[in-house]
């Protein structure tokens, strides 16, 4: 199956965050936050559970193929979903990191202009007016050629009939004197031209054609005298002309450079504008899932993960019995409270397999939390991107966990004899203060969290018949600390008929 084209987050999201950022319950709650606003902003803010269902059925339906192309279009839709992906148990982040962000310009605090701003746009008038003043100048020249242009026009006009005028005269001229041996036939081809030249007699019209001839001469003198002052007018117009190319031309280049100035200006702002929406959009998406993008090649994501590690549960850090611990806790009503929630961050480095978005191998900075078993069960699933999606949020609840079963192995280590380790889940823990027998405790790594509990998985240094006896009544659910284990097993070998040697 083809995929026709590739996905977009609006395509996959019905609660788009670039629309959630620009919409009125956000601009209600940036500009007068109150309760109002803040209740509208949550209920939009809820549906985002809807949306990613509905962004991975999408990515689902679309994401099919097995060619080339379609693993390339779903590497590429995998990291346009990694920017899109809302964690619910961020909310209360989002809405904090909305609430302390700084205002958008208002009429109470309008932006200001820098001095790079108020320099150029001087500049910008400076250039507009010199324009304006050239323009004016060209304006003008341009008038007075046209009138020079005008007058040249009405002399060339005047000129060009006198000249049709004496070509008339010289054919009439011609006509004459090729009939001088014929006289009555010219003097009756003159009466058919002209009717009162009829009764003239040959003397006379030889009179009349001496005196056009005349006539003739004079007119070709003052038309080569005319014909001499227009041509050195035309050349005295020359130099205007060529003034008035050269404004023409540096007018074209005012003008050109003048919208090309205004165009930068106006993709700058564009640019200017889809940037601050972009960044806007990437620190929303980064407060909303505690993770920034570092490094992204086709081979390697690099992406510091913030932890918000909560403080441990106080279930966890219940004593063992008989300890001064386990006293003090009875004394003041209750054990003594885990660390208060902090921060952690860690970078984590994703290798996939080239040309595919199958995980190669991941590694994490500082080191000092087991993910093992996540890496593997994401290496396992191949270009999955449904556990790609998951994959940084197991990690962030990895590094929880880790976190408060340090602290309570410890706490509990320091109370009775005990074999832990931070990268293993088997806990050995000696019975009785140590002094009879080792109970053998499988404490998952994502316990305290995740509903994780302390299971009893064997009994050493006790008679086997003992051993069997106890062992039906340990609850093989688990419990919620090891302190509550280890009283369960005790019990249990109580009930058993086992008595512990002092």
């Amino acid at each position: 199956m083809e995929i026709e084209r590739e996905l977009t987050f609006e395509d996959m999201s019905v609660h788009s965050p670039g629309a959630f950022s620009k919409g009125d319950a956000m601009r209600q709650l940036r500009t007068a936050p109150n309760a109002h606003s803040l209740r509208v902003a949550l209920a939009e803010l809820d549906q985002t559970s809807q949306s990613l269902t509905q962004m991975l059925n999408g990515a689902k339906e679309k994401a099919l193929g097995n060619s080339d192309k379609d693993l390339e279009r779903i590497k590429n839709n995998v990291k346009r979903m990694k920017f899109g992906t809302v964690e619910l148990g961020t909310e209360c982040a989002f809405l904090r990191s909305v609430l302390e962000s700084a205002p958008m310009p208002s009429a109470q605090n309008p932006p200001r202009e820098t001095a790079a701003f108020v320099n150029a746009n001087a500049a910008i008038k400076v250039l507009k007016d010199s324009n304006d003043r050239e323009a004016k100048t060209v304006e003008l020249l341009t008038q007075e050629v046209g009138a020079v242009a005008e007058q040249f026009q009405k002399l060339h006009e005047t000129l060009t009939r006198r000249i049709e005028h004496l070509e008339q005269m010289e054919e009439k001229c011609e006509l004459a004197e090729s009939g001088l041996s014929d006289a009555d036939l010219d003097a009756a081809n003159g009466a058919h031209t002209h009717p009162e030249d009829q009764n003239l007699s040959l003397e006379q019209a030889r009179a009349h054609i001496e005196a056009l001839d005349a006539e003739t001469k004079a007119v070709r003198n003052a038309l080569r005298t005319r014909t001499a002052e227009v041509t050195t007018m035309a050349e005295s117009l020359n130099p205007a002309k060529q003034k008035l190319k050269t404004v023409e031309a540096e007018l074209r280049l005012f003008t050109g450079a003048d919208t090309l100035q205004q165009r930068e200006l106006d993709a700058s702002s564009e640019i200017a504008e889809t940037s601050a929406v972009a960044t806007e959009q990437r620190l929303m998406i980064q407060a909303l899932i505690g993770c920034e993008i570092v490094e992204c090649n086709g081979e390697k994501l690099a992406v510091a993960v913030t932890t918000k590690i909560p403080q441990t549960q106080m279930s966890a850090l219940e004593p063992v019995d008989g300890t001064p611990a386990s006293k003090a806790a009875t004394l003041v009503g209750g054990a003594v409270p885990g660390t208060p929630c902090f921060e952690r961050m860690h970078l984590v480095e994703i290798i996939f397999h080239p040309g595919s978005t199958a995980v190669k191998s991941v590694s994490l900075t500082p080191g000092d939390v087991p993910i093992d078993d996540v890496v593997a069960s994401v290496v396992a699933a191949g270009a999955c991107e449904k556990s790609l999606q998951s994959f940084l949020t197991e990690i962030k609840v990895r590094v929880a966990a880790t976190s408060g079963r340090t602290e309570a192995l410890t706490r509990t280590a320091a109370q009775t004899p005990m074999e832990w380790s931070a990268g293993a889940s088997l806990v050995r823990v000696g019975l009785y203060s140590g002094t009879g027998g080792v109970a053998a405790m499988d404490v998952p790594l994502e316990w305290p969290m995740s509903n994780a509990r302390v299971r009893v998985v064997g009994l050493a240094g006790l008679p086997p018949a003992v051993v069997a006896a106890a062992a039906p009544k340990v609850d093989p659910g688990g419990y919620t600390s090891i302190a509550a284990a280890l009283r369960a097993t005790q019990d249990a070998l109580a009930g058993a008929g086992h008595v512990p040697t002092v």
